[in-house]
């Protein structure tokens, strides 16, 4: 499936396999950022604020991946304890 979007004023054609409604919000999400991260420095380059925007997404990414893990491990933890407790 592919789709044109818009991204810090820049045309995009998106291609993936993931329906049009989908790219259109993960676009508009990263648009958010980059117009975020440019009005709050506007003194920087078109690169350096994708950078900053990259930058922001994966340490947001990073966090929900360790929060995602940690879950993970008191589940275990859980039903360890659930079946020890059942024996």
């Amino acid at each position: 499936m592919g789709v044109k979007v818009r991204i810090f004023e820049k045309e995009y054609n998106l291609k993936a396999n993931e329906d049009e409604e989908y790219l259109k919000i993960i676009a508009a999400y990263v648009d958010n950022k980059v117009r975020r991260i440019a009005s709050s420095i506007p003194e920087r380059g078109d690169e350096q604020i994708s950078i900053l925007a990259c930058l922001n997404i994966a340490d947001e990414l990073y966090k929900l991946r360790e929060k995602t893990r940690k879950a993970r491990e008191r589940v275990q933890q859980l039903i360890e304890k659930i079946e020890k407790e059942a024996k």
